[in-house]
């Protein structure tokens, strides 16, 4: 049962041995053996032990649920601290079930990218567009934006429509990604250029 997490304990990025269970046969003598339970449900339930700190966590089957909730994948350095911390929060959201606030927070990531970028209109609406015209973004860029602009609203706003755990996981993923293709993508390109002398 091969399962990789970040470790809520240590925060590293590590896979998980299954704690070995110690108990005494019939003679007394000691015997050891996989720690695994079988629960009411038919999910077998088991102890894994991260490899890096040795600290030990719930895992449901492989790793359909996990207790405490594994953290979320870091964000990577080249994003503005300020957008990286609504990234984080909207990554925590999702991380422990809570997916309307995920949405909302991956739908301000966008909003406060726009801003960072020097987008001047109004609503979100108009600042994504004005970052195509800008040329900041490709028009497929735009459309995910606008992906996590309606679902985002749908998330804040009473009376709309519900946001599944599918519909907050998507939002991330295309906030991180739109992040990613203005900021670090540049910066990579940039390291590169230098590393060359161009």
């Amino acid at each position: 049962m091969p399962v990789s997490i970040y470790c809520p304990h240590c925060l590293r990025y590590t896979s998980l041995n299954v704690a070995p269970a110690e108990y005494r046969d019939h003679r007394g003598d000691s015997k050891y053996t996989a720690a695994l339970w079988q629960g009411n449900d038919g999910w077998k339930w088991w102890i894994g032990i991260c490899n890096s700190c040795h600290n030990p966590v719930l895992v449901r089957g492989e790793g359909q649920q996990i207790y405490p909730s594994p953290l979320p994948s870091p964000t990577d350095p080249a994003i503005p601290q300020e957008l990286a911390k609504d990234l984080n929060e909207a990554k925590l959201c999702l991380s422990v079930g809570c997916y309307r606030a995920c949405a909302a927070m991956a739908r301000r990531c966008i909003q406060n990218a726009c801003l960072e970028k020097g987008a001047k209109e109004g609503d979100l609406v108009k600042q994504i567009c004005e970052l195509t015209r800008l040329g900041t973004i490709t028009k497929d860029i735009e459309e995910w934006a606008t992906v996590v602009r309606w679902v985002g609203n749908d998330a804040a706003h009473p009376g709309k429509d519900p946001v599944a755990k599918e519909d907050a996981e998507d939002c991330l993923k295309l906030a991180e990604q739109f992040l990613y293709v203005i900021y670090v993508t540049p910066s990579i390109a940039k390291a590169r250029k230098a590393a060359r002398g161009k």
